[in-house]
């Protein structure tokens, strides 16, 4: 694991003909902007452990926010989210909160 994460969420990516990335993610940490309640919160995916992540795939990942502090009152279990780099890429759904990592 490359850092401590906030959450464990099962993410999914758009095929690329529904819009998605027109090609696989990066193989370590995958950065983006996670879509919730109308507001946008930079995190990053690490995708060590499995490597990249391709169009139309889904994954369970561990995330971790730049800024937890504006996304804690947001986030709980079975919060759904949408994956946005230029548009919508796809989303997800949080399994676990890390509440000791919030808190930090």
């Amino acid at each position: 694991m490359k850092f401590a994460p906030h959450i464990l969420a099962e993410v999914r990516l758009l095929p690329t003909e529904a819009g998605g990335r027109k090609g696989p993610t990066p193989a370590d940490v995958f950065v983006c902007r996670m879509g919730s309640g109308g507001e946008y919160f930079e995190m990053l995916i690490d995708l060590s452990g499995i490597a990249s992540l391709s169009p139309g795939s889904t994954a369970r990942v561990p995330i971790r926010f730049s800024h937890p502090e504006y996304i804690n009152p947001l986030i709980a279990v079975g919060t759904e989210f949408s994956l946005n780099e230029t548009g919508k890429i796809g989303g997800g759904k949080v399994l676990e909160v890390y509440d000791e990592n919030l808190a930090a």
